[in-house]
């Protein structure tokens, strides 16, 4: 294509480019600027004793997760808390592979999980949607993946873990319907009791298939370059 480049409006190649850059993300959420309300929710709700809360850093366009998972006292397991957002419709992430968080940590924390959607297996209990696990980057920012392929809608209501993984059974995958609008999104602490401090800037998906629209604006490029 380099020998239409002479013809072509310096400001349509420019918008090329950053349209061809940005194709691999999908925003979902940006703290910078948020477009969700998000809230708290706790294990108190199940008798629990785990505590949270959330503020958003305007300035720095982040918002902050902090908390402790304690015990619950008539399970004798920790809790959980979680931070969600659940007033969509949220953007078609079908074409993507995960999910990108641009994360940092306070503190080592192992009970961080991931989930979104509505889904619910019989014999569920409270256990609805996809859920996964990730691990935060400590006293660093960083871009942290969640493969779609990560998420079953298999878990365990009490800790959070997976019954039967995406991989093990891929009825249990996130489906093409709640990829294409979530409804809702959470990030939680749970199973693992301790105290968490994160920091998020953005939430989207990645390594996105755009091949159809990368080749419409490349037949857009080339129908300029012809007139």
């Amino acid at each position: 294509m380099m020998h239409y480049t002479r013809s072509v409006p310096a400001t349509l190649m420019i918008a090329a480019s950053l349209a061809v850059a940005s194709a691999a993300n999908i925003p979902i959420e940006s703290f910078s600027d948020p477009v969700h309300t998000w809230n708290t929710m706790n294990d108190p709700v199940m008798g629990g004793e785990s505590s949270s809360s959330l503020s958003l850093d305007r300035e720095h366009g982040t918002l902050i997760f902090s908390g402790e998972v304690a015990i619950v006292p008539y399970l004798g397991v920790p809790g959980f808390i979680l931070a969600y957002a659940d007033d969509g419709p949220f953007p078609d992430v079908s074409s993507c592979a995960g999910l990108r968080l641009r994360i940092a940590a306070e503190e080592e924390y192992k009970g961080y999980r991931l989930s979104f959607g509505y889904r619910h297996l019989p014999g569920g209990g409270h256990a609805y949607g996809y859920k996964a696990d990730f691990d935060a980057p400590v006293g660093v920012w960083g871009d942290v993946f969640v493969p779609f392929e990560n998420f079953t809608a298999s878990w365990d209501e009490a800790s959070g873990d997976p019954i039967v993984t995406c991989g093990e059974n891929p009825d249990f995958c996130p489906d093409e319907e709640t990829l294409r609008d979530m409804r809702t999104i959470s990030i939680w602490g749970e199973g693992v009791a301790g105290n968490e401090t994160l920091y998020i800037e953005s939430i989207g998906g990645t390594r996105c298939d755009e091949s159809d629209k990368n080749q419409d604006l490349e037949s857009t490029i080339m129908s300029a370059a012809a007139d």
